[in-house]
């Protein structure tokens, strides 16, 4: 009779233990290769893992090649869409742009009409002068000022006086160095003027406060806002100085100055040498 040992039973190939040992072993093995490649010359070791990474390179490329292409490709879309949503902002933005090209075309259109209409143009014969305002103690209203300017400078009377604002006045009475001016505020104050926007043509009649609209026929047809601007219909006037702005309310219509007494100190003042308005 033959027995077997129990060392031989733990090496039967249908054992669990046999299994477990043959791990414990390999793990054993991996350990001490790691050691022994730890402890080999440092060119050793560089030699393998460039040629670990020479070798896998191929193999990670094929790999990574369908992913790269799938992100690539989901990039792409997102581009696309977000290219869409930025076309369609464009767009909306050159409509924009277009119409406010259109607006200043329009304007600039606009305003060389108007200055055909009311023909304002640079001439040589008018001398423009800065003057002083002389303060006046005797008149309260304002609508009569004095300037420190007269015949010694080349005044006459109804030279045109304004400010950065607009039409102040005109010349009334000079003196040799100083002349009176009759405000656009004073009640007998009359000034020819058209409307920018509905070209219409009327005068303004001086008020304490706002300029009163004569010899309009349909004056509620004024735009509220629009320019006001003066004409050479009275034969003094300088044409397009800036009188002032259209007010509507419900019961009337009236133009709002820009030019004050109390805009400034200095003020302007047009001389006009009328000899050579009919020299060609």
């Amino acid at each position: 009779m033959v027995f077997k040992s129990s060392f031989g039973r733990g090496f039967n190939s249908t054992s669990i233990l046999n299994s477990y040992l043959l791990s414990v072993l390999l793990c054993i093995s991996f350990s001490i290769a790691l050691f022994v490649l730890s402890v080999i010359d440092a060119k050793t070791i560089k030699f393998l893992r460039f040629t670990t990474i020479s070798f896998s390179k191929p193999i990670f490329i094929l790999v990574g090649k369908p992913f790269q292409i799938f992100n690539n490709s989901l990039i792409y879309i997102n581009e696309t869409m977000l290219a869409k949503e930025k076309n369609l902002v464009l767009l909306e933005e050159n409509k924009k742009l277009a119409k406010e090209l259109d607006n200043k075309n329009f304007l600039l259109l606009e305003n060389q009409r108007l200055k055909n209409l009311l023909k304002v143009q640079e001439i040589d014969y008018v001398k423009k002068i800065t003057a002083r305002i002389l303060i006046d103690a005797y008149k309260d209203a304002g609508s009569l000022i004095y300037i420190d300017v007269g015949k010694k400078d080349g005044l006459k009377i109804n030279d045109l006086v304004f400010n950065e604002k607009g039409l102040l006045g005109r010349i009334i009475e000079l003196g040799q160095s100083s002349s009176k001016v009759l405000t656009i505020f004073d009640e007998n104050s009359v000034v020819p003027v058209v409307s920018v926007k509905t070209k219409q043509s009327f005068f303004v009649q001086g008020g304490s406060k706002r300029l009163e609209l004569k010899h309009i026929e349909k004056k509620f047809d004024l735009k509220h806002g629009e320019l006001v601007v003066s004409t050479d219909a009275a034969g003094y006037f300088k044409e397009g100085i800036k009188i002032g702005r259209v007010v509507k309310t419900l019961n009337d219509v009236f133009v709002l100055p820009f030019a004050k007494k109390t805009d400034s100190i200095y003020v302007n003042v047009l001389i006009y040498n009328f000899t050579n308005l009919f020299e060609d």
